[in-house]
């Protein structure tokens, strides 16, 4: 008996124990399947997030491409789909809603919804000057009148009573020939490793340096490099180093920036204009130090070849001081130096009244040399004759200042206009009107008999551009505060009586914008790059690589050319307010994601 209840004793005891093991187990087991659940909900999760991200990627890339995109619908990607959506907030607003799916999941939340913001980039082209003249300079003659301020990187040659009711600074042009150049690239379509140098794409290759030796002792005036941009990386600085052992060290011994917004995607010269610099000697060795960030997606790229003698290429990181050899090795990158050149000057006659700059004791004349001139304000220089005033030579003379578009910009417009199709034939705009755009004119343009051109898109005309009798050229209301660019490669002449006009929303203006060098370049015979004699508005016109007349009274949003000249009792307006413009297409028209606006609904 004793013996039967000390077995039975046991067999409870182990029952109790068994019971307490299961428990245990089903408590293990429970939390092992919770948790296997709840990673793989993690992971189900963030494939999930990434594939409505890839959503939103895709949709900013197809508004860059057509900002007519409104979205896809259930593309395929990895094990799911996603859906995008664009909707219009306002006229440089949109935004993107981007919902990811995984169908067949096991997962509660088989499905995510992002929402972020687009905008069209607004700081990406700045005329800083309404009056900007290039390395040609400012002619003036005749009692002609500027009603503003002008900045000229070359003499501003003002006689005979002119006026420049502002202030008036000329810079030191620089010299007409490159000092040093590495400058026969071929056009690039596509680049390997013996054709292209990429930097700014990882830590290790963030920066790129290109070392040099000039010919003589002066100051360095611009660089021009031959390069393009992958994706949207942020500025970078470029800085003139000594060298350190064959390699670049880390004295700087100037700096200034090499704006993205200048870069595009398609290879094109850059200029980055330099602040006044120390005196550079051809027995040292310097290096051009493009710095910046890294990324996987947003880089630069630059035209490469092995044809330099008095340098080479290397990549790495600035900030670190640690480079290395390119791959392959010897590859010196496409480059320009621009150094010296003359001295500027304001003025140009021998008595005080040749011309007058300013009408306040802030507006002022800032050259190397002024003469003849009476000045309202303070009057920099280094050397002055037939002046009201001695010069304060406190300051060193100007910086040149760069111009606003590079040769990139200008090709991004031609292909947003080629990209509405080709009309072959001149273009003519009589009373009845037109509407048209974008396109590509392969002919000339003419609009006149007070006929209306409306603009509903970029126009590139490969000849000459005539407007007159009447004739308006105005954007459509679609461009919103956009304004939008009107290219040609021919000359361009606005006679009187011709009309400009936005889109009707404050800040619209149509740009006229030319390549051509005329005067001087073949088959100009006596016109202008651009000639404008009277009338205009709502108008920016360009000319950078050739000459600007202005003959007669004309108001305008801003003017900028190689050379100006101002003739005949011209008198020019100009509306001091434009500062930088965002337009609705090709250079500043790139669609981006704007910071903090980014949500994950569900």
């Amino acid at each position: 008996m004793e013996k039967t209840q000390q077995q039975g004793y046991v067999m409870l005891v182990g029952l109790v124990i068994m019971a307490v093991l299961m428990t245990m187990s089903g408590v293990v087991w429970g939390y092992t399947t919770v948790q296997i659940k709840s990673s793989k909900q993690a992971v189900s999760n963030t494939q999930l997030l990434h594939m409505a991200e890839a959503g939103l990627d895709k949709a900013v890339y197809e508004l860059n491409q057509n900002t007519s995109f409104v979205g896809e619908s259930n593309v395929a990607i990895g094990e799911g789909t996603y859906t995008t959506t664009v909707t219009n907030i306002d006229a440089t607003n949109k935004q993107v809603t981007s919902t990811a799916y995984i169908p067949n999941s096991t997962n509660p939340t088989s499905q995510i919804t992002v929402k972020v913001r687009v905008g069209i980039d607004s700081t990406v082209i700045s005329f800083n000057y309404g009056v900007q003249a290039g390395s040609g300079g400012f002619v003036m003659t005749g009692g002609a009148t500027i009603n503003g301020n002008v900045y000229s990187n070359g003499t501003i040659n003002a006689t005979t009573g002119v006026r420049i009711t502002g202030s008036a600074s000329a810079a030191n042009p620089p010299a007409t020939f490159a000092d040093q150049s590495n400058n026969s690239p071929t056009p690039i379509s596509s680049c390997s490793s013996s054709t292209c140098i990429t930097y700014g794409n990882a830590t290790a290759t963030e920066d790129f340096a290109q070392s040099f030796r000039v010919s003589d002792s002066e100051r360095m005036n611009y660089i021009s490099l031959y390069i393009r941009k992958n994706g949207s990386p942020s500025n970078s600085t470029l800085r003139i180093v000594t060298d350190n052992s064959g390699s670049p060290s880390s004295t700087t011994l100037m700096s200034a920036t090499l704006s993205a917004a200048s870069v595009t995607t398609n290879f094109g010269w850059v200029n980055v204009t330099m602040p006044p610099t120390p005196i550079l000697e051809p027995s040292q060795t310097y290096w051009i130090v493009l710095d910046g960030s890294s990324n996987a997606s947003n880089y630069y790229i630059i035209g490469a070849n092995t044809s330099y003698a008095n340098g080479t290429a290397k990549i790495g990181r600035q900030s670190a001081g640690t480079w290395a050899n390119t791959s392959p090795s010897g590859l010196d990158g496409y480059f320009q130096i621009y150094l010296g050149g003359g001295t500027s000057m304001i003025g140009g006659n021998t008595y005080n009244t040749g011309v007058y700059v300013g009408t306040t004791g802030t507006d002022l004349a800032w050259a190397n040399n002024v003469m003849g001139a009476t000045v309202s304000g303070p009057l920099y220089c280094q050397t002055s004759s037939y002046t009201n005033k001695a010069c304060n030579t406190s300051r060193p003379d100007p910086t040149p200042q760069p111009m606003p578009l590079s040769d990139g910009n200008i090709e991004n417009w031609k292909e947003d206009a080629e990209s509405g199709g080709v009309h072959n034939g001149d273009y003519n705009v009589g009373w009845q009107g037109a509407t048209i755009g974008p396109k590509k004119i392969n002919g000339n343009l003419t609009v006149g008999g007070g006929g209306t051109l409306t603009v509903t898109g970029t126009l590139w005309v490969t000849g000459n551009i005539t407007t007159g009798g009447g004739g308006t050229v105005r954007l459509d209301s679609s461009y919103g505060s956009n304004s939008g660019a009107i290219v040609s490669d021919g000359w361009i002449n606005v006679a009187g009586g011709s009309n400009f006009a936005g889109s009707g929303t404050a800040g619209s203006y149509p740009f006229l914008i030319t390549t051509s060098a005329c005067p001087v370049a073949p088959g100009c015979g006596s016109n202008d790059a651009i000639y404008l004699s009277g009338g205009a508005g709502a108008v920016a016109i360009v000319a950078q690589n050739g000459n600007v007349r202005i003959n007669g009274g004309s108001s305008l949003k801003a003017v900028t050319g190689k050379q100006i000249t101002m003739d005949g009792g011209a008198s020019l307006t100009y509306d001091s307010g434009l500062i930088s413009e965002s337009f609705n297409s090709g250079p500043g028209g790139s669609w981006a994601k704007v910071a903090g606006t980014y949500i994950i609904v569900e």
